[in-house]
């Protein structure tokens, strides 16, 4: 009884070792990414369609919206000079300049 336990033991692990499945030599892919060489037209059809959403916001704000909008860049603007005189990517004197 114990060799027959072994037997079956042994055949299980066996059969989970031999894969059951037939190996397919695969292409290399087709399709390649938009980071890629060769897309420039898409890239520009992208960046008209973004500068266009841009266009439409703008216009659509009052002139209040426009200076808050206008202000918080400069602050981000500043911000990152900061950061990168902290990180020593940029000159001291370049803040006030």
């Amino acid at each position: 009884m114990a060799d027959m336990l072994d037997s079956r033991t042994h055949d299980l692990h066996r059969e989970r070792r031999t894969p059951r499945v037939p190996s397919v030599q695969m292409s290399a892919p087709t399709r390649k990414t938009l980071l890629e060489p060769g897309h420039e037209a898409e890239w520009a059809e992208i960046n008209r369609e973004e500068d266009e959403q841009r266009r439409r916001e703008t216009r659509s704000l009052t002139m209040a919206e426009r200076i808050e909008h206008g202000e918080k860049l400069s602050q981000q603007a500043v911000s990152l000079l900061a950061a990168s005189m902290r990180a020593g990517n940029v000159p001291r004197r370049a803040f006030w300049s």
